[in-house]
């Protein structure tokens, strides 16, 4: 191989098509490395990928970006992953990557890929992990406004526990998008998303309730004394009441789950109320889960007129 057909695969971040590498070798050269593991087919036609390059979605963004064609950018969920706060699954990321390009350009789709027209442009791109794609706080507002209501907190909480967004650049970003689709929720929900939340079921559980029109809780709320102190993951403190979400690492084991009940115990004895709840209360119980937040509101007011 000739170093400059190299210097172009570096240049290109590891990916370069069919037509290129025949220009710096024969189809049996070509069918060689293949074989060998020093080059590999990506999952673009006509496509391939130097093995010292990792198999992950930047990789497959340089990939799709060659096999489109243009000045493209990756934006929403694909960013998203870029930047650190993606909601999906792995599989899901990787099964449709998303760009943004020419605001004339109509919608068209290929298999795995999107291509959105940008009525904002692209001038304001910066580049990671050798990928262009949107900035953190547009993307962060990009995702939060067009994915489901149920995962719209979800997203704000984890871009801002990145540390690449923030609530003020978020707001900003949001005033450059008056009249899109989802703006006005975006609005409402910039305010209240919170950085120290750890799980995005917790900020879809506090989401629930902020849209039934229960009281904004009060996430990661440290309670104790001289002796010991416990977090709880949100709570509405003038009641001495928590909500918890519990995954699936609430199989503990026996020490784990000797210090939990110790918890419990030692908060129930100060005259808090913890509850509990799961993805199937999230997800599909939602309206009982409200409800039992409700009646424990009511019971928590009396105690605490009667203390």
């Amino acid at each position: 191989m000739t170093s400059s057909f190299v210097h172009m695969v570096l240049r290109q971040g590891g990916v370069f098509t069919r037509e290129q590498a025949l220009s710096a070798c024969t189809p049996a050269e070509v069918r060689a490395h293949l074989r060998r593991g020093t080059w590999r087919r990506s999952p673009f036609t006509g496509l391939y990928v130097d093995g010292q390059f990792p198999d992950d979605v930047p990789m497959l963004v340089r990939a799709a970006s060659l096999a489109l064609g243009g000045d493209l950018v990756a934006c929403h969920a694909t960013a998203a992953h870029l930047w650190g706060f993606d909601l999906q699954r792995p599989e899901t990321t990787r099964s449709r990557l998303h760009f943004l390009g020419p605001g004339d350009l109509d919608n068209r789709r290929m298999p795995g890929l999107q291509v959105h027209p940008s009525s904002l442009g692209t001038d304001d791109a910066v580049l990671r992990t050798g990928v262009w794609c949107t900035p953190p706080n547009r993307t962060a507002c990009d995702v939060a406004r067009l994915g489901p209501a149920i995962d719209s907190l979800a997203w704000l909480d984890r871009a801002l526990r990145t540390g690449h967004c923030s609530a003020a650049r978020l707001l900003e970003d949001r005033s450059r998008m008056r009249g899109l689709r989802g703006v006005e929720r975006l609005g409402r929900l910039i305010p209240l998303a919170d950085g120290r939340v750890e799980s995005e079921m917790e900020s879809r559980m506090r989401w629930r309730f902020i849209s039934a029109g229960l009281p904004v809780p009060a996430v990661q709320v440290k309670v104790g004394d001289d002796w010991r102190w416990h977090r709880l993951d949100m709570a509405w403190e003038e009641l001495l009441l928590a909500a918890e979400f519990d995954g699936l690492e609430a199989h503990m084991t026996r020490e784990q789950l000797a210090a939990d009940r110790g918890r419990h115990n030692w908060l129930s004895e100060r005259s808090w109320m913890l509850l509990h709840f799961t993805g199937v209360d999230v997800y599909r119980r939602h309206e009982a889960m409200i409800a039992t937040v409700q009646r424990q509101m009511k019971r928590q007011r009396a105690v605490i007129m009667a203390l």
